[in-house]
């Protein structure tokens, strides 16, 4: 006899935090919207008939909801993880981008073209190929066989080299890449002094391929990685870009000031409870959550205000330093990454130019 179902949620819960989450995405960013909004209504619609972790999943939407409002009321690092959400840098769009982006597109030149046709002919024309040797080893360990290997190198290089660039700035550019070569890992021999066996090969090289893939950060179409240039320059302000307006509920009533807790009850939580379930939510990632202000030394990453333009251009400069795009040349069939511009300084005043006054380029004082 099978297992019973477990007791869906009612229909009525279910619907009601969909409607908050769909309406808490009408007052994010234009650029950020569509991302954010269509993934809800992808996993919503997933498990509309028959969802076997409803309550788990239900607890997730209320999370999410409550991540939505924090960031629509001014927390920084709520909409920072919205913006690189939206943009690929993280999360299910940044999976889908690379699970695209791994895929072998044909062959890379002429040459390999013409060798692989000439492969095929040849194959076709010989007799019968015999049984294939099957491959020893963890199969889980053949991945990076799939993917397109040249293409990959080429984008960690370019992001190496794009890193290097950025010296005062490269912690904002992610993880540094070290290196380039799969076969750093590889040892050149075993113990016996023999080349090392094709499974050791393959475990140390798909290490390598993890790690790195973790690193890369795969490129945006052309028409979004220039509006990303464009917002990270002041696009947000314009009419089309800019972050609505919350509407006031019609009909509904002002909020009412919370009354303060007595000391009795006060007290009364700490004696029947511990100090840290008391003070659970009191912490900074509730208390923005939960739409309260944070009060101690550590809160000025919630405003309780919005954001402001100046902010939004930042957290767009930053997700556009760490956005390729791709091209390829039509003749050579090599693929080329550009790199959002990365900040310059700028240039000092003459009121700070004169506290060299009298002073050489290793500041010593003239003679």
């Amino acid at each position: 006899m099978p297992a019973p179902r477990p007791a869906p949620l009612a229909p009525i819960k279910g619907l009601s935090i969909y409607r908050q989450l769909l309406r808490e995405c009408s007052y994010l960013p234009p650029a950020v919207r569509p991302t954010i909004q269509s993934l809800i209504q992808t996993r919503f619609q997933q498990h509309r008939k028959y969802d076997p972790r409803a309550k788990p999943h239900w607890e997730r939407a209320q999370r999410v909801q409550r991540t939505l409002a924090a960031a629509n009321t001014g927390h920084r690092r709520c909409m920072e993880e919205l913006i690189s959400k939206a943009f690929g840098r993280s999360g299910t769009r940044r999976r889908q981008l690379m699970r695209e982006f791994v895929v072998p597109q044909g062959a890379a030149d002429s040459q390999a073209l013409e060798a692989l046709t000439q492969t095929t002919t040849t194959a076709a024309t010989t007799n019968p190929p015999t049984k294939a040797k099957r491959p020893i080893g963890n199969p889980k360990n053949r991945f990076f066989l799939k993917w397109d290997q040249p293409k990959l190198l080429r984008l960690l290089s370019s992001q190496r080299r794009h890193q290097n660039e950025a010296r005062s700035t490269s912690h904002l550019l992610g993880t540094s890449i070290k290196t380039i070569n799969p076969d750093v890992d590889v040892p050149k021999e075993n113990i016996w002094g023999d080349p090392p066996a094709e499974c050791v090969v393959n475990a140390k090289k798909a290490r390598w391929w993890r790690r790195s893939a973790d690193k890369m950060q795969p490129p945006l179409g052309r028409g979004e990685w220039d509006l990303l240039g464009r917002l990270s320059r002041g696009a947000q302000e314009a009419d089309e870009w800019r972050v609505p307006a919350r509407r006031v509920r019609v009909g509904g009533a002002l909020a009412q000031p919370l009354q303060e807790e007595s000391q009795a009850a006060a007290l009364m939580r700490y004696a029947s409870h511990t100090a840290a379930a008391v003070e659970r939510s009191h912490g900074a990632k509730r208390s923005a959550r939960a739409g309260q202000q944070d009060t101690g030394p550590y809160g000025h990453g919630h405003s309780g205000k919005g954001l402001s333009p100046r902010w939004f251009r930042r957290a767009y400069a930053r997700a556009w330093m760490l956005t390729p795009k791709m091209e390829q040349d039509p003749r050579t069939l090599q693929y080329t990454f550009t790199f959002g511009d990365l900040p310059r300084l700028r240039d000092a005043t003459p009121q700070q130019r004169s506290i060299f006054d009298g002073v050489d380029a290793n500041g010593q004082l003239l003679k």
